[in-house]
């Protein structure tokens, strides 16, 4: 823990050094206002940039062994779901981590959430042919309860929830096809 402590000190002295105003997470990619209080002050953001970089240590071990390490900024994960093979679904599983505080233990394994990202494909980043025969193969779609059509993972309970709204306004789309 002091390894990364201390990776994070030394990452936040920029930070640090800068007068109060907008910033940047140097680990999470994330703005924030310095100088104030809650999600912006610099203990807060260093605690975020520490469940990332253990988020990322955690899938170094637990995840697949060919894996790239896992992206813990949104515009990395966003590069790397835009991209071809493992690459895209390590992108996919690394946002969902963010979405849930980056919470391994309270989520699915990457093989779990892989079988059930590919048993949602709606066509829109066609993901099983994106991912490749290979990937197919090894992660055959599987439907996961908690799966949003976000291309996230949520508690069930919670994504009962989004997947009502969902509907609410797939609905509310359709009536105003309809009346145009």
């Amino acid at each position: 823990m002091t390894l990364i402590k201390d990776k994070i000190d030394e990452l936040f002295q920029d930070v640090l050094s800068r007068p109060n105003g907008l910033c940047e997470n140097p680990v999470t990619g994330g703005d924030f206002m310095k100088g104030d209080s809650g999600k912006d002050s610099i203990p807060y953001q260093k605690r975020a940039a520490k469940k990332a970089l253990l988020a990322q240590e955690w899938f170094a071990v637990h995840g697949p062994r060919n894996a790239p390490p896992l992206p813990v900024s949104a515009q990395a994960w966003e590069e790397m779901r835009s991209e071809l093979g493992l690459n895209c679904l390590v992108g996919f599983f690394a946002r969902s981590l963010a979405v849930r505080d980056w919470e391994v233990h309270n989520h699915p394994s990457f093989e779990d959430f892989a079988r059930g990202l590919m048993a949602i494909d709606t066509g829109l980043w066609d993901l099983q042919n994106r991912a490749g025969p290979d990937l197919l193969k090894k992660y055959p779609p599987q439907p996961l309860v908690g799966m949003t059509p976000g291309t996230y993972w949520a508690p069930p309970k919670e994504c009962e929830e989004f997947w009502a709204e969902y509907e609410r306004a797939e609905r509310r789309a359709q009536h105003a096809k309809q009346a145009a």
